[in-house]
């Protein structure tokens, strides 16, 4: 009997945000869904911590082209960080929102949004994935453009122009592949590159399709726009879990670890690099702390975006490469959306309160960091160890860039507290009690990251410490050299969209002519 739960715990994951979606309709249990709803994310969260990865599959051959569920170690790290953040969101959300008639309105998109996360997490088949990455992403829309005023139908706009040019891309690229491989499951899709004439359109197919997810440079334009608009349990979320879909997308259906197709691999890690020092240039000059934390993900996922790249040029460390991956998508998700629901508690007048709250973003803002005795540090040390694959000089020139990215990340991370300090003017809301508390869960869950895994904690024990030291204090006197000189007061914020502010408005002059 017990055995048979846990094993439901997976298509309970899925179907029970939907089946609440549908119930919501009926107003007599409307209240009491509402409050079901704010924990929806429970039974994901209890698949990812008791489900055994690589032993369960539910198979469905009567839906679509047939229908496989399961979870690989892969997707348990990824159901973990999601199912963590969708829960505290979800629960941070109920008092969020005091009005029922916007909890209402919310909660439809956010377990629409909820249901496809899980769902393409524990497909087994592109068609499902594809599926669920649909329901996600077009859902997700009615996060963004939540507050219905002018700037959010435009964010809004923004955000479904480039889902829909993704799903077309992703959808003829899974039917090359299943035409080619004749099946549907990752692991024949993935065999089928070798002989496939047309596996260079593919690729570009698929890594632009989920690079739009993923926030890479030049289709980041939506998360800039996206997340000041959208309420704070949204982006925290947005950021946190949805924009790993990508991420995720890529592990499953390229080619890594194989030896096929190197002459991607310097390409992808350039646009990486570029992601990284570009989301920090621009969002050093911004002023709205949800903004800098969207160019800080956009930063953040250029790393992720070289190690793909690192994947394609040495498929023999592919399974190393993974590890620092999956440990840096738990990491980065746990702490960004900590960041953004911090934050967004802010509107308080109550000094003690802000002070409270403002200490309690050093927890997430250090880990982004890479402080010692952090998640990041182990993190930035899994990573960094990925240089040892590369020749020279690319190995040295990997150090040097992960080295200024972490001067950078800090630099973000400075900006980000003196936008939110004490004596500032509040942003957010008034928190209550109630809306702390699933906040401060995640923030004892980001402390307790690195000892939770032993082989993590046993790493983290033989690291120079100065190591992880020296980009910190490079960047406090970088920061107090700019505070001094206030270069970054005289600087006009960057609008946020950047390049796709700059093309609307050169298309302005040209009508205007």
């Amino acid at each position: 009997m017990y055995e048979n739960f846990i094993n439901s715990l997976l298509l309970l994951a899925v179907v029970s945000p939907l089946v609440i979606v549908l119930l919501l309709f009926i107003k007599s249990i409307r209240s009491i869904l509402l409050y079901l709803a704010a924990y929806s994310a429970i039974p994901a969260l209890l698949a990812s911590l008791l489900v055994s990865p690589d032993q369960l599959q539910w198979d469905f051959p009567w839906l679509l082209l047939g229908v496989k569920i399961g979870l690989d170690t892969t997707g348990q790290i990824f159901l973990l960080v999601s199912a963590l953040l969708w829960s505290v969101s979800g629960i941070y959300a109920k008092t969020y929102f005091k009005d029922e008639n916007q909890q209402l309105r919310f909660y439809r998109f956010f377990l629409l949004a909820m249901a496809g996360n899980f769902g393409l997490i524990v497909s087994g088949d592109i068609f499902s994935f594809y599926l669920f990455f649909t329901l996600m992403s077009f859902a997700s829309y009615g996060l963004v453009a939540f507050r219905g005023d002018k700037e959010a139908f435009h964010a809004g706009l923004v955000y479904i122009v480039l889902v829909v040019v993704g799903e077309v891309m992703l959808f003829v690229a899974l039917l090359m592949l299943a035409h080619a491989s004749d099946a549907t499951t990752f692991e024949a899709i993935r065999e089928s590159y070798f002989d496939n004439p047309n596996k260079n359109i593919i690729i570009f197919l698929l890594f632009t399709a989920f690079g739009i997810k993923a926030g890479v440079i030049g289709v980041h334009v939506w998360l800039p726009l996206a997340h000041p608009l959208a309420p704070t349990p949204a982006s925290a979320v947005l950021s946190g879990a949805m924009i790993k879909a990508g991420l995720l997308g890529w592990l499953r259906l390229l080619p890594l670890g194989e030896n096929i197709l190197l002459e991607w691999a310097i390409g992808i890690m350039l646009v990486g690099v570029l992601a990284q020092v570009y989301g920090v240039i621009i969002g050093l000059t911004q002023r709205n702390p949800k903004t800098l934390l969207a160019y800080s993900s956009i930063s953040q996922m250029g790393i992720m975006t070289m190690l793909i790249g690192l994947g394609f040029y040495a498929p023999e460390s592919w399974e190393i490469i993974l590890t620092g991956i999956i440990f840096f998508t738990l990491h980065h998700g746990l702490s960004k959306g900590a960041l953004f629901l911090g934050v967004g508690a802010l509107g308080t007048h109550n000094r003690v309160q802000r002070y409270a709250i403002w200490f309690g973003l050093f927890i997430p803002a250090l880990a982004l960091a890479a402080a010692p005795w952090s998640s990041g540090m182990i993190a930035k040390h899994l990573v960094k160890s990925c240089s040892t694959y590369l020749p020279s000089p690319w190995d040295t020139a990997l150090e040097i860039v992960l080295f200024i990215g972490a001067i950078n990340t800090a630099l973000l991370m400075i900006r980000l507290l003196y936008l939110v300090r004490p004596n500032a003017t509040p942003f957010g809301i008034n928190p209550s009690l109630s809306l702390l508390y699933p906040w401060i869960g995640l923030l004892l869950s980001i402390i307790l990251l690195p000892f939770v895994f032993q082989s993590s904690y046993a790493q983290m024990s033989h690291l120079p410490i100065l190591a992880f030291i020296y980009p910190i204090l490079l960047s406090i006197i970088i920061a107090t050299l700019a505070f001094k000189t206030k270069i970054l007061q005289d600087i006009k914020p960057v609008p946020a969209g950047d390049i796709l502010v700059l093309f609307e408005r050169g298309i302005k002059l040209l009508n205007m002519k």
